[in-house]
Formats: structure tokens, sequence, C-alpha cells
């Protein structure tokens, strides 16, 4: 039987406001601690999570390598997002950042398109080194610079409040509990393993005075642990027939019955990031995806457009980013984009995303 992991706590560290040195030291006293909290609110709730990390409400252009030297001094204990920046900063200062495994997103305030071009130009600028780089920057195309959700590189933090927050990872669980009792028993699923996770942020939050933000009830992909698969056994077609969005959103509408049983925050919604999801993997390999058809899932998926490798152009990207602007709009839900553009690719061939193995270009 298929179980469910808790993906991440984040601690969204809304009061450190500490800048220069004295923002490494801070940083350090605090992942010591969250580590620790971690280690005990496992003990407790017999649940570990994947990952730990930390959430800054933004710190200034200066005090980016500053950050930057903590990841690396980290490593993998502990991940840490150094929050968003506006399209209008000099985006190329801050190509240090993702290169020492810090995660940041690039807010379009305006959604304009010279916003949007220059926020693709830093992503063409990542990618051209390293495709795996793109992977640790997401654009958010919401204006709203504080979004409160365990999920990188979107996740943020609030001035003035520590928040913790946390994730699940359990399409598998949720695909067995609807073949034995249909969206009832998805319901059900969710409910369950939500307020396992749940808590795991109360324990966390009694040990470190953390407020208790609550859980993102999102259904997010590892690997063979597949949302598509979930996704296209709730819908009854393979993606991407025609009727597969209405699954989509039968999914998202069992997530929202479940919020209401558990405190939750951020997307809450189905998620389809191409490269951590070995079935959609699968998909765009057989050549019938495009990034504007996973734009177009946005409208009912918070995350149809996230991790998506595409042959390289500015105009085109940014394009992308506006038509997903306009689905969050629409919505009056937060969204965001991961794209990966790869130089002189093509169609169907495929890039090296390091961690998370090989995946294939789509066309745009």
């Amino acid at each position: 039987m298929a179980g469910y992991e808790v993906r991440a706590v984040t601690f969204h560290a809304g009061t450190l406001s500490a800048s220069g040195q004295e923002l490494e030291s801070s940083l350090e006293e605090l992942a010591e601690r969250a580590l620790e909290a971690v280690d005990s609110a496992s003990s407790a709730t017999g649940l570990r999570p994947t990952y730990v990390r930390v959430a800054l409400p933004g710190v200034r252009l200066e005090d980016a390598s500053r950050v930057a030297k903590v990841a690396e001094r980290l490593g993998s204990d502990l991940l840490l997002n150094a929050g968003a920046w506006p399209a209008s900063a000099d985006l190329e200062k801050l190509v240090d950042v993702p290169r020492s495994g810090v995660y940041l997103s690039i807010l379009l305030a305006e959604r304009t398109w010279e916003e949007a071009r220059r926020a693709s130009a830093f992503i063409h600028s990542l990618s051209s080194s390293d495709p795996a780089l793109a992977t640790k920057v997401a654009i958010n195309v919401t204006g709203e610079a504080h979004l409160i959700t365990p999920y990188y590189p979107l996740a943020s933090a609030v001035p003035g409040r520590d928040i913790v927050t946390a994730a699940l990872t359990y399409p598998s669980y949720l695909a067995e509990a609807y073949s034995r009792e249909g969206l009832q028993g998805l319901r059900k699923a969710i409910v369950e393993a939500g307020s396992r996770a749940w808590a795991v942020v109360e324990e966390v939050s009694r040990l470190t005075g953390f407020e208790a933000g609550g859980v993102d009830l999102s259904v997010s992909p590892w690997m063979e642990d597949s949302s598509l698969g979930l996704a296209e056994l709730v819908s009854g077609v393979r993606m991407p027939r025609p009727g597969f969005a209405l699954g989509v959103r039968a999914i998202n509408e069992a997530i929202s019955a479940a919020s209401g049983k558990i405190k939750t925050v951020g997307f809450n919604e189905l998620m389809l990031p191409l490269a951590e999801d070995s079935k959609l993997k699968a998909r765009a390999s057989e050549g019938d995806l495009t990034a504007r058809y996973l734009a177009m899932l946005s409208g009912v998926c918070v995350a149809g457009l996230d991790m998506v490798p595409v042959p390289a152009s500015v105009n085109d990207v940014a394009g992308l980013f506006l038509d997903v602007a306009a689905y969050a709009l629409a919505k009056g839900r937060a969204l965001g984009v991961r794209l990966i553009p790869v130089e002189g690719a093509e169609p169907g061939d495929r890039v090296d995303l390091g961690r998370f193995g090989d995946a294939p270009v789509i066309p745009i």
C-alpha cells in the first residue's frame, strides 16, 4: 500500500531583519534551531520531513552574497530561499545566488512586457551556463511579494512574522484511496495525511515559537510518485486528451473540501512540474505536449507550467510569463512559472537537470 511523506517543513523568517555579517550569524543560528526542532518533532510524530527550509522576506541586493555563503556552509541539511526580487532590479547581480544553491523568485509587479523580458533574459543567462540553475528561480506573476507557502522557489515571509508551514508528497496514496472509494475516498485521504502533517507543524511551532501557519495540501509529485498518474485516473483520459482538465478540477475540489477540516496555507491545488514527475516526462516525450497547453492548465491547476524545458527564446518565454499572469488574474490566485530555456535545443531533445535527471524539451 502506498504511503505519504511530509515533503517539507518551511520556516518563514519574517523577523530576521539583520544585514551584513550579522545576517550570516542570525541565519546560521536559525538554521541550527530549525533543524533541532524538526528532529524533535519527527521523533514525537513519527514523520520526518524530506526537506527543512528557511524562506526570507527578501534581503538587500548587497546581502544576497551573504545568504549564498550560508547556504554553501549548510549544504543539503537545510535549504534557503532569499525571497522575491522585482524584475526592475539589477538581476545580473543575482547570478551567483542560485549557483550557491539558494532559491529565489522574480516578481512581475506590473506584469508588463518590459518586466517579462527582463525576467526572461535573466533565466536565459542562468540556463545558458547550466540549465539546472533555472530550476532554482521562479517567476512570480501575481504581484504579491510575500507568499506563504512551503513550496520553493515562490516561498517568502511576511515582514515582522515568523511562521512555520508544511507540505506533503502523496499522489500514489491518494490514487489508491480514489481507486477504492472514488472522490469521497480521495477527500478522506487528503484529510488523514494533512492532519498528520499539521501535527508536525504544531509540534515545531511549540518548540520554536514560530506561528503555526498551516499545511499546503497541494498534490505534488516526486518522480514515480506521480501527480499525473492521479490526474489521469480521476479524469479517465490520458493527458492531453479532451476531458483531462475536468479531472484536474475534481482533484482541486477535493482538496478544497478537505481544507475546511485542516488549517491550510499556500496553493492547495494539483501540481504538474514536468521534470519532477516521471509519468509527465514520458507524456512529454511522446510529443503531444506544448508549453502553451501546460500554461492553459494554469486556469485549473496551480503549477501547470513548472519545471518545463523549452527551446531558448527570450520573447516567447516572456510571453508565457504574461499568459500565466492572465490566468492568475482571472482565478484571483497566486501562480508562478519555472521554465528552463535550452540554447540550441529542439523539441524532443533531452536536457540534464542535475538531481532531477534528464527531461524532454517541449515546443512552446
